[in-house]
């Protein structure tokens, strides 16, 4: 069971693939109940993790509010939790000179004990 949730206004595009245990997130991250947001992501998670025993997590953010960096942090920690920290291997990816989105992936790195793969990007015009 795939996940695709496309991109709203204030929301990422989220795209699952449950074959390949790949999540993919796109975007900016401002949504008005960051609850409801990051719940269905949390449920795809656990819904393939008797199945898979790693996962692969691509990110890159243009902008995440105070509320979606505690959301995004809580879901990486539950993916950590399902697969385990060595199973894990999460991309954060960033526009060259956004060193605030870059600082959020070096201390989730940090908080999470995993290394990151950071990848520079040219500017979105």
């Amino acid at each position: 069971m795939n996940l695709l949730i496309e991109q709203g206004k204030n929301t990422p595009r989220i795209f699952g693939d449950s074959i390949n245990s790949i999540l993919m997130m796109e975007g900016s991250s401002f949504p008005e109940n960051v609850r409801k947001f990051y719940a269905p992501i949390n449920d795809w998670l656990d819904s393939i993790a008797t199945n898979k025993s790693t996962m692969c997590i691509d990110c890159k953010f243009y902008y995440l509010a105070s509320s979606s960096i505690i959301a995004l942090l809580k879901t990486l920690k539950h993916a950590e939790r399902l697969f385990g920290n060595s199973n894990v291997s999460i991309k954060w990816s960033y526009e060259e000179d956004d060193d605030d989105i870059r600082k959020i992936g070096e201390d989730f790195s940090h908080l999470l004990g995993i290394e990151f793969e950071f990848i520079e990007e040219p500017e979105k015009n």
